[in-house]
């Protein structure tokens, strides 16, 4: 049995989702031996909003930000440069928003968290995307090798290994640990916090689909503009091609 299937026995997602977070931690503070480990971080994001953090691992090339999707028995495609991302299962296709994007935002939300205190650090994205295979492009368009993708547990200590790889060592140990103690002195705990989260990330869907009604870029934040395309009229976000997003008539379609 694999660990996967193991974790998939136990009945509530969420349960899921938390055993397999803490058998990361676990599983790195062994195997990641000069850096630190955070699990399941809760902290402030930005407009009001809180971004929850699956992994960080904190070592000398910088922080690795670990976000882990569970697409069991599927097949994931994407692209690094749009917001929808689709899985395939038995023979159903459903769309998802770009973990890619998702991390980023994660990433954003601990810069601006760290960087009044410790200027400029390196920041890493990891995807974890438990499922049977995926496809995945674009994933580091300018060449700067912060961002890898992995479909299994091992693959993902791959990727770490590439990423550590890739960049020279900058953080010393006072300075590791230092970033782990402000880290968790600012994070939140408790199931109220918790539950808070769910609440505000509830909200900002319905606050997605509301600009979505108003043809404007949920992303964005900005009226959407009418454009001429190959298939006919769309409304497209001003601000291409950094963002794509675009509606087609009445359809609504994030690319």
């Amino acid at each position: 049995m694999s660990i996967l299937d193991a974790f998939l026995k136990i009945p509530d997602k969420n349960e899921i989702k938390g055993s397999i977070g803490e058998w990361l931690a676990g599983t790195f503070c062994k195997m990641f031996t000069d850096g630190l480990v955070l699990h399941d971080v809760l902290i402030d994001g930005a407009d009001g909003h809180t971004s929850q953090i699956d992994l960080i691992l904190i070592g000398a090339k910088g922080l690795f930000v670990v976000e882990v999707k569970m697409f069991p028995e599927a097949k994931v495609y994407g692209d690094g440069q749009r917001s929808k991302w689709y899985y395939y299962k038995h023979g159903a296709k459903y769309e998802i928003y770009s973990p890619l994007r998702q991390n980023q935002k994660h990433i954003e939300y601990l810069r601006s968290l760290l960087q009044p205190e410790f200027g400029d650090l390196p920041f890493f994205s990891v995807i974890t995307l438990l499922c049977d295979d995926f496809k995945v492009s674009n994933i580091n368009p300018s060449g700067d090798k912060t961002t890898v993708v992995c479909s299994s547990l091992p693959a993902m200590k791959k990727g770490l290994d590439l990423l550590a790889a890739a960049h020279p060592a900058v953080l010393g140990q006072e300075t590791k640990h230092s970033i782990y103690a402000f880290i968790q002195e600012r994070q939140y705990a408790g199931k109220e916090a918790r539950q808070q989260h769910k609440e505000d990330v509830r909200g900002y869907k319905e606050e997605i689909e509301k600009r979505k009604e108003e043809r404007i870029c949920p992303y964005c934040h900005v009226p959407l503009v009418e454009r001429k395309g190959k298939f006919g009229s769309f409304y497209g976000c001003p601000n291409y091609p950094k963002c794509r997003y675009t509606q087609k008539g009445t359809k609504e379609d994030t690319i």
